[in-house]
């Protein structure tokens, strides 16, 4: 870049930076408008795609800095691991070029580590774990809840009771598998916004497949039956821990299936021309019947050997 071009970018990031403040402090300060921080990370993706990815890093660090100043350090370093990362991960790719669905992947591993080092951060400086203090505050609401209940002289079944505590166990054991999930879900939802918002300022982002198209890739078969495998070696074994490793696999696989299974089914339902409410209405019934989305989770996995669409289409 000559010396113009160099002001020019800088004078652009400047204002970036200001943008990404004014969207941090909303969110911060004005509860009802939080979801504003979705748009946090455009002014940067528009700075990496205009002038590369080291004038994308000046803004996010410059922006991180100024609502530290405002807020709190710990604000800081969350509008930087967080939305910050997401910016400057959506920007490289469209930087380079990349495809949708390999920006998402990048986007969703980078959702994933920034979330972790927060995490990281938050325990060594406070000396308590976020999530732990979230599960505990959760769990004490609901003693506090079936306390009432029994004050009201309302009878809660004994199994109710302990389903509802033992499933604090579980989330606390599928916390990794968890994570992963959010990740996948802040990238897509991140990229959806930006896509929407930069089309408005005449800058192009490839859009993701159509939700009718989504397919996992074949090999993933492979990697279910190796997990099917080792869990079962694990537990032959005795290999400490195993079993929640499984777990937290077997968990992502499933919801990568039953997305694909309720793909399949929204395919047919458009090809059978069925009208677009009527077939959302039904994948939610699908979602919140479990025989209905164990069935969709089976369709997934075998449409990851048979591609049902191509085969019947």
């Amino acid at each position: 870049m000559n010396r113009d071009s160099n002001v020019k970018a800088l004078a652009n990031t400047a204002l970036a930076t200001a943008l990404s403040v004014i969207i941090a402090i909303i969110g911060l300060f004005v509860p009802v408008l939080a979801l504003a921080s979705l748009l946090w990370p455009v002014p940067v993706i528009v700075i990496v795609k205009r002038y590369g990815l080291k004038y994308g890093v000046y803004s996010t660090i410059a922006s991180g800095l100024i609502v530290g100043m405002v807020s709190e350090p710990i604000y800081a370093a969350y509008v930087i691991l967080s939305y910050g990362a997401l910016g400057l991960s959506i920007g490289y790719g469209v930087h380079k070029n990349f495809r949708a669905g390999r920006i998402l992947a990048i986007t969703a591993v980078v959702s994933l580590l920034s979330k972790l080092l927060l995490m990281y951060a938050v325990t060594r400086l406070m000396g308590v774990n976020p999530l732990e203090v979230q599960l505990e505050s959760m769990e004490k609401g609901l003693e506090l809840s079936m306390g009432f209940y029994d004050r009201m002289g309302l009878d809660v079944p004994e199994e109710m009771r302990e389903g509802l505590f033992s499933s604090f166990e579980l989330l606390r054991v599928m916390l990794p598998a968890i994570l992963v999930m959010v990740a996948v879900l802040d990238s897509y939802l991140n990229y959806t916004v930006a896509r929407i918002v930069l089309r408005r300022l005449g800058l192009r982002l490839e859009a993701l497949p159509p939700f009718a198209e989504w397919r996992a890739p074949g090999n993933l078969m492979i990697g279910f039956l190796l997990l099917m495998a080792l869990s079962i070696a694990g537990g032959y074994l005795g290999l400490g821990n195993i079993d929640v490793v499984a777990g937290n696999i077997l968990l992502l696989f499933q919801i990568v299936f039953l997305a694909q299974g309720i793909s399949v089914a929204y395919f047919f339902l458009m090809r059978r021309g069925i009208n677009k409410v009527f077939a959302i209405i039904l994948i939610v019934l699908i979602l919140f019947n479990q025989p209905l989305a164990l069935v969709a989770v089976l369709t997934g996995l075998l449409d990851t050997l048979f591609d049902f669409r191509r085969r019947f289409t």
